[in-house]
């Protein structure tokens, strides 16, 4: 059996690695330069949270195929994605061990930090389960899924969490010393370092945010093991429900055990108490380290007696004294283990209630009133809107990236991980702070300030593993239609100065601006139209205006993406007359060239 447990450790280190190293990979892209390949078979689809909400978003089986495998896995084998697939779990061994360095290092361990370390971070203690708190996690997730937060739930989520401290921190960290770099390089004459397109800069408080999480992680990680994991992640909180009565168990074989205490000490998920010989499965993550450090064998990975009893297998009987604790709690109570099943239960029922009679989504989830409100911007554009940026533009609205779909479908599935953040080629897409609304926190938004969509590129969509942003090929994304520029004459340089511009016209790829006479004819002015049917919504008019502080051309984002025209020239509204030539005057001269 010990040799058994190496080899699955082992096992379980190299995937590890492999999964947190591919899904790293899309946050250190800063050149955009991963393959098609990649993106046809991306890794961040092996993720339990988001794989549920792409299927919940209308993916299918096949997009939910990571959840249904990892809990037919705990159901069988335990908590296999905890230890094996979940970045953020990868990031806590990981940040573990740094912990832990100093006190194994030859230089380190006998000096300060090598024995606080050692005193502090080697050893741990078995911890009773917490199955009210987990429980608690669970059902608030549960209940921001089906009701269409999903934002919230990101901030619980333990691959959203990693994807904000790599969307927050890492890219932008790493963006911004490419660009330093290569300024450097530039300076002295060298330019094999390129600079990064667009402004890879997000907001301070996403910044702040990001960082609270790490190293809030980080000392979990040093003192606690895996205290996240059983206590807080609701993913952990739902597969920790299935493997309770998995098939096979990692347990303790009491006649071998010793109660040395050397699995308990190395035991990260605080699951193992070697004075009573138990083992929690709930709450084991499959890490394997116990075994590593027993000098008995005894940790043994076998058919859990009463899953085998309801397959019909054989197995042995129960000691008398768990059985008799099994009848003590089973005369008509509720044992503790019951209570979040039946807790779940009744969550569900009330949730699915909630959505049959139209409490989850749509109109509903913000209220008519708002929602009557937003139909009337759509039908004349003139008033705020409730997810719009105040103190810009009364008529400006968030644009959603294309693919989206529609507001309802984006907010609902966003976990904010922000991942579309790093993918964006022009880095438009920026974290939320109040621009979606307490409840749509950190999910991105299309940030014209400093860049605009540009016309051929989709890799948001390829990126975002909830189905938020559903993909669109390059021909496909020309056409949809996000938002519709609104040009207001007032503010325009052609009219306040006197003086030509044409600047949105020159820069829109689908030739939605016409540039139209102003004033008289022989001023030679001329003032844009927006040809609203064909006007996708890219934000390349308004990023390019000049005008400040309010721009004389915004987009106002739609609710509901839909498809534009394509421009021809019956759709011009000038159309300049050709003025006949003047007839040449007969020649006098005898000597003038005849033709």
């Amino acid at each position: 059996m010990g040799t058994l447990f190496k080899y699955l450790r082992r096992l379980r280190i190299l995937v590890a690695l492999c999964i947190f190293a591919l899904i790293s990979v899309q946050f250190l892209d800063i050149y955009h330069q991963l393959p098609k390949s990649y993106y046809m078979l991306n890794p961040t689809s092996t993720q339990f949270a988001p794989s549920l909400l792409k299927m919940l978003a209308g993916g299918g089986i096949i997009a939910g195929a990571a959840f249904i495998t990892f809990c037919i896995c705990a159901l069988l084998f335990g908590r296999a994605y905890c230890s094996f697939v979940c970045p953020f779990g990868i990031l806590m061994d990981i940040l573990r061990r740094i912990a832990l360095f100093p006190a194994s290092s030859k230089f380190l361990k006998n000096a300060f930090v090598g024995k606080f370390c050692a005193k502090n971070f080697a050893l741990l203690r078995y911890k009773p389960s917490r199955t009210a708190l987990r429980a608690f996690f669970t059902i608030i997730a549960a209940v921001f899924i089906i009701f269409g937060y999903s934002a919230l739930f990101g901030f619980i989520d333990p691959y959203s969490l990693y994807g904000k401290i790599m969307g927050s921190i890492t890219h932008p960290a790493v963006a911004m010393i490419a660009d330093a770099a290569s300024k450097t390089a530039y300076a002295h004459g060298l330019y094999s370092i390129p600079p990064v397109d667009g402004d890879p800069t997000i907001p301070l408080a996403a910044f702040a945010f990001a960082l609270f999480v790490l190293l809030a992680i980080s000392a979990l990680s040093a003192f606690r093991g895996r205290f996240y994991c059983n206590t807080i992640c609701p993913v952990g909180g739902l597969l920790g429900l299935l493997s309770s009565v998995s098939l096979f168990k990692i347990s303790l074989d009491k006649n071998k055990c010793i109660s040395c205490g050397m699995c308990e000490r190395n035991c990260k998920a605080e699951c193992i108490n070697s004075k009573a010989k138990t083992l929690d499965f709930s709450k084991c993550v499959l890490c394997f380290d116990c075994s590593l450090k027993c000098p008995r064998n005894a940790i043994k990975y076998s058919l859990n007696p009463k899953a085998a009893k309801l397959f019909g297998m054989d197995s042995k009987p129960e000691s008398s004294a768990i059985a008799s604790r099994e009848k003590k709690t089973s005369n008509g109570n509720m044992t503790r283990r019951a209570f979040p099943v039946a807790a779940a239960a009744l969550a569900a029922l009330l949730c699915t209630a909630a959505k049959k009679y139209g409490m989850g989504k749509g109109k509903n989830r913000r209220g008519d009133a708002a929602c009557a409100k937003v139909e009337a911007i759509d039908a004349k554009c003139g008033e705020p809107t409730p997810y719009g940026i105040p103190g810009v533009r009364e008529d400006k609205r968030l644009t959603l990236p294309p693919g989206a779909e529609s507001l309802d479908n984006y907010l609902e599935h966003c976990t904010g991980c922000q991942i579309c953040t790093a993918a964006c080629k022009a880095q438009i897409l920026k974290p939320s702070l109040g621009e979606w609304g307490l409840a749509g926190l950190m999910q991105p938004y299309m940030d014209f300030e400093s860049g605009f969509c540009l016309h051929s590129c989709h890799d948001c969509s390829k990126a975002c593993p909830t189905g938020a942003i559903k993909f669109v090929g390059g021909k496909v994304k020309r056409t949809i239609k996000i938002g519709t520029a609104v040009f207001r004459k007032s503010l325009c340089v052609v009219k306040t100065d006197g003086t030509d511009c044409a600047a949105c016209a020159e820069h829109c790829p689908v030739q939605a601006i016409e540039m139209v006479p102003f004033g008289k004819l022989e001023n030679s002015l001329y003032i844009p139209h927006v040809h609203e049917e064909v006007c996708i919504g890219c934000g390349a008019c308004e990023n390019i205006c000049p005008v400040r502080p309010h721009r004389a051309i915004v987009v106002r984002g739609l609710a509901k993406q839909t498809k534009a025209k394509e421009f021809n020239e019956s759709m011009r509204i000038y159309k300049r007359k050709e003025r006949a030539p003047k007839p040449m005057a007969p020649s006098t001269s005898a000597d003038a060239f005849p033709f």
